[in-house]
């Protein structure tokens, strides 16, 4: 089992331009974004950012390479990786996100 946390300061995603949100958001992730705005953003970075400390260091692995959506109760999940945990919460001026790879 892996744990993998990461934090971000929120004013430090609002005025990155398209190209930044390609890198970080998948398609699915970005009708998201699209609806839910800058707090979408910050959570799927610093979760993505978790999962990456988290992932075993064999493999370069990249933003894209995970993608997080919701279940129907707001719980965060990734979809390609069924063995990952994930809880992102925001406060304030920042959102943290904490995952668990077993």
């Amino acid at each position: 089992m892996n744990i993998g946390c990461d934090i971000v300061e929120n004013k430090r995603l609002e005025n990155k331009n398209d190209a930044f949100i390609d890198l970080i958001l998948t398609k699915n992730e970005k009708l998201e974004y699209q609806k839910k705005g800058l707090l979408y953003l910050c959570g799927r970075f610093a979760a993505k950012e978790a999962i990456m400390k988290a992932m075993p260091q064999t493999k370069n692995y990249h933003f894209l390479d995970f993608e997080i959506l919701n279940t129907e109760d707001g719980i965060p999940y990734c979809v390609n990786q069924k063995n990952i945990r994930i809880s992102i919460s925001h406060e304030k001026k920042f959102t943290i996100a904490v995952v668990i790879i077993f």
